[in-house]
């Protein structure tokens, strides 16, 4: 194959074919920068300024807003007007663009802009190395956060206050903004005794033992994090009916006399082989017609999207612990089958993200 200089190939015609296709391109080969775009208008406040002044405010008035001037302040109203979050209208003030503004508007606002806190802090950190976790088959971006050899995320970034306060709040953002499929189907269903797996702190045990009133919870999760859900449950008052116990998850059995087992933003870390694991132990765990109940962002069966899903993966395939991605719905029924569960049902959410919840009932022990 003969080398080609780009100037002689161009011509009119295919730089006219090219440019829609490179337009495309462009933005995502950008897409980082539009990212800390969005982190920015986030961060200084530019979005909640502007959302509260009908007329906008002109580019000093900003900046006074926002503590920003001169060409940092130009920088990022550009790249804001570009990324098409604001507008500027002919009269030269600025106002958040109409299709963005329902969002700030929205009492969701506060937990998207938790979860653009947490994509900064650890996604985009650890997905620089996606492609080196496909050629190399491992979790290649965990090498981009201090730690030993062989420890997970969920025990590096226990020893960084910072880094843990940017998860728990992103956890239980991500999970209010998806969890009311969940809380409504859990209510339906009303456990008396629900054990939750690596349940975190306890934001699915506290919404759910909130409400309803008989239910006992013991929430599972790694020792060095046990204090984070402990300290919530006391401040909401359900200590007395909702128990954190340290432990793997991987060893030993399950704690029993449950007749509920949760799994929320859990599959999602392991692989197929440890997820049929902890459904095996789940059944082992459970009485006949017993409850296992799965809440997380799923893939579409078709595998082509939904877009945030197919996004999300990329986080789970390079950084937390070796295995896991956004499975499809499919998997979670056809795990759950081959495991002993049976009746099982999906329940989509109507939110902007992809969450869903899967629940079966133990039909056989195995």
């Amino acid at each position: 194959m003969t080398s080609v200089n780009p100037e002689e190939a161009a011509t009119r015609e295919s730089r006219g074919l090219e440019r829609p296709a490179f337009d495309i391109l462009g933005r995502l080969v950008f897409g980082a920068a539009a990212f800390q775009t969005l982190r920015a208008a986030c961060e200084t406040g530019l979005l909640e300024q502007l959302i509260d002044a009908p007329d906008g405010f002109d580019r000093d008035e900003i900046g006074e807003r926002i503590g920003l001037r001169g060409r940092w302040l130009d920088t990022l109203l550009t790249a804001a007007a570009a990324t098409e979050l604001i507008r500027r209208g002919p009269d030269g003030r600025y106002l958040v663009a109409a299709e963005v503004a329902p969002a700030v508007r929205s009492v969701e606002w506060s937990l998207f802009t938790a979860t653009v806190a947490f994509e900064h802090h650890f996604s985009y950190r650890g997905i620089s190395m996606f492609t080196e976790a496909l050629v190399r088959e491992t979790n290649a971006g965990i090498e981009n956060f201090p730690g030993h050899p062989g420890d997970s995320l969920y025990v590096r970034y226990a020893s960084d206050p910072q880094l843990r306060q940017v998860f728990y709040t992103y956890m239980r953002a991500w999970s209010r903004i998806g969890g009311p499929v969940l809380w409504d189907e859990l209510v339906e269903i009303a456990p008396t005794r629900m054990l939750d797996i690596g349940g975190g702190d306890g934001v699915h045990a506290i919404a759910t033992a909130s409400r309803l009133p008989g239910l006992e919870v013991t929430v599972l999760d790694l020792p060095e994090n046990v204090d984070v859900a402990q300290k919530r449950i006391a401040e909401q008052g359900l200590a007395d009916r909702i128990r954190v116990v340290g432990g793997d998850m991987f060893v030993g059995p399950f704690p029993e006399g449950h007749d509920l087992v949760l799994f929320a933003h859990q599959l999602v870390i392991w692989t197929e082989e440890e997820n049929l694991g902890l459904l095996r132990r789940t059944n082992a765990a459970l009485p006949l017609g017993g409850t296992v109940v799965i809440f997380s962002s799923m893939t579409d069966d078709t595998e082509d999207g939904p877009f945030v899903a197919a996004m999300a993966s990329l986080y789970h395939t390079a950084i937390p612990v070796e295995g896991g991605r956004i499975y499809p719905w499919s998997a979670y029924e056809d795990w759950l089958t081959a495991t002993g569960f049976g009746e099982v049902r999906r329940i989509r959410s109507d939110t902007w993200t992809p969450h869903g919840v899967i629940v079966a009932r133990k039909v056989a022990d195995i």
